[in-house]
């Protein structure tokens, strides 16, 4: 994960960059440039993209893979997978401009730090109830609640686990599925 810390940048500054297919993040006016995502990667979100996917065709709400989630003007994030209760609503437009009520980071080998320590810490500033991070490096999801304005010790499930959430009851996922076959030694 590059940091570029020269200047303070705002999401106009976005614009002006080329569209190489490099992710384009700011946390606090401070610009981050990752690579694309790796193949086990896309295959995490695909499978949360679609879990979630038929939780909100059964009960409403919207699933978001890779949606801009601008929460201030110098701020502007694209997290993985994007979740909205049923009993949200959003504006439609170029990105969403109020917290998630869960957000998922799947990690990739160069962003693993920034998506643990700036994004986890602008969510939490920013009041996302709940934050997952797909370790697929250890093979574990590790579940964020915002208690009180602050993320607690996480709840950690490895293979073998399965996850439920308060946002969206009575849906299960499968950590298997998600994390992906094991790897061979």
């Amino acid at each position: 994960m590059e940091s570029i810390t020269q200047r303070r940048y705002t999401f106009e500054d976005l614009w002006d960059f080329p569209d190489d297919g490099r992710r384009r993040e700011l946390i606090d006016g401070v610009l981050y440039v990752s690579p694309q995502a790796q193949v086990g990667h896309q295959r995490a979100v695909s499978v949360l993209t679609r879990r979630f996917g038929g939780w909100v065709d059964e009960h409403g709400g919207e699933i978001f893979p890779g949606v801009n989630v601008d929460l201030a003007i110098d701020t502007h994030l694209e997290p993985d997978v994007v979740f909205l209760t049923p009993r949200r609503s959003f504006a439609e437009g170029l990105s969403l401009t109020e917290p998630p009520d869960l957000v998922i980071e799947v990690s990739s080998p160069s962003t693993r730090r920034y998506d643990l320590v700036e994004k986890r810490a602008a969510y939490e500033r920013f009041g996302v109830p709940e934050y997952w991070f797909v370790d697929l490096k250890v093979d574990k999801v590790f579940v964020y609640l915002l208690v009180d304005g602050r993320y607690g010790e996480p709840v950690v499930y490895g293979r073998g686990d399965v996850i439920t959430t308060a946002q969206a009851p009575g849906l299960v996922i499968d950590v298997d599925e998600v994390l992906g076959p094991p790897e061979r030694g």
